[in-house]
């Protein structure tokens, strides 16, 4: 088992570093261009999920740099509601402001955080099982391991 194991999750670990590394590179290449704006909560769409529950996803609207006005839906939500009006601070593409994030930074950094969580335990996980065998290779057969005297 160890054999198969250690491979597998090292795999997943590596696969998991380039999650991270591309979120990373993705989430700085946005905050290097994007422009920050002040909005207001227009409406609220609540998601349901199976696994993960309710989220609730503001409809943001705001003026951009040029004075353009946007209404855009927020690729991030939360466990409990936004008030309708209220104010929240977003980071928008200036070439695409549809394209916005809420200016917070579980917003931005929860993907990144995440896919280095799962880099570490994966490696974690299959370091411990290529170092630490829990089970020990079967005696040749015929061969008794209890010798007396």
């Amino acid at each position: 088992m160890p054999q198969v194991a250690a491979p597998v999750f090292m795999g997943l670990g590596i696969l998991a570093v380039v999650w991270a590394g591309l979120a990373f590179r993705s989430q700085r290449r946005f905050l290097r261009k994007s422009r920050r704006a002040t909005g207001v909560v227009q409406s609220v769409k609540v998601e349901r999920t199976q696994r993960m529950g309710t989220f609730y996803v503001p409809v943001i609207q705001f003026t951009t740099a040029a004075g353009v006005t946007v209404s855009a839906t927020s690729k991030s939500g939360q466990g409990r509601g936004y008030v309708i009006g209220q104010s929240i601070s977003v980071l928008y593409d200036p070439d695409d402001p549809q394209n916005l994030e809420i200016d917070a930074f579980w917003s931005r950094w929860l993907v990144v955080i995440a896919a280095v969580f799962f880099a570490l335990v994966f490696f974690g996980i299959g370091t411990g099982v290529f170092l630490f065998p829990t089970s020990k290779p079967p005696a040749p057969v015929g061969v008794s391991l209890n010798r007396q005297g």
